[in-house]
């Protein structure tokens, strides 16, 4: 069971908003988990933008959630970099917002966090590369977050579809006065995108 400001945050994500480009390659994804679904095989996402801190960190986190909230019980979700930053401090805060509770698990350069929103297992994120060890080796989708990444990383080995789905990168607004709107506006961007997913498989 996830919490009731989760739940309420997930039923009022209007899936109407979203730019048909991006439909596009949202439906692309549900063609693939489908596919895995006639095959009787589960599906695992890896979303993958340059420093796995923010845009992969967020489609990571709603994917487990809003997947598990709907019952796919079979879809899990990953993520990972080109490079290894640090889940931004931003991404944190604006999951705190909307209703998650968080646990930072060393104050390090790099530190894990354990995201709970409920009684459903924690969530662990960290900054990590795309084939890291806690990352799926094979018959994995690469889901693209970032043009970067796609450009660096044309190629995904163990990948069996590689699908570009770009979000604004709300890191461009750091430190100015629409740093929260960008922030909350991509983290609603996300979710939106995740739950049409749920909602048309």
């Amino acid at each position: 069971m996830i919490n009731q400001n989760i739940k309420d945050f997930i039923l009022n994500l209007n899936v109407n908003k979203i730019p048909l480009q991006r439909k596009n390659s949202l439906n692309t994804i549900i063609k693939e988990l489908k596919k895995n679904n006639d095959l009787n095989l589960p599906s695992k996402l890896n979303f993958i933008c340059t420093h796995n801190s923010r845009r992969s960190q967020l489609c990571q986190i709603w994917s487990e959630i809003i997947f598990n909230y709907y019952g796919f019980t079979r879809i899990h979700s990953f993520s990972g970099g080109t490079e290894v930053t640090n889940v931004n401090k931003r991404i944190i805060k604006i999951l705190i917002e909307s209703g998650f509770s968080i646990k930072q698990n060393k104050h390090i350069t790099n530190p894990e966090y354990i995201v709970k929103c409920g009684k459903i297992n924690e969530i662990k994120l960290i900054s990590k590369l795309y084939n890291d060890i806690q990352n799926p080796a094979n018959n994995f989708i690469a889901v693209m977050n970032c043009s970067s990444a796609e450009k660096n990383c044309p190629i995904i080995d163990g990948a069996s579809k590689i699908i570009s789905l770009q979000f604004d990168d709300p890191g461009k607004f750091d430190e100015s006065s629409l740093e929260n709107e960008k922030y909350r506006e991509t983290n609603i961007d996300i979710a939106s995108s995740i739950k049409y997913i749920c909602i048309n498989i």
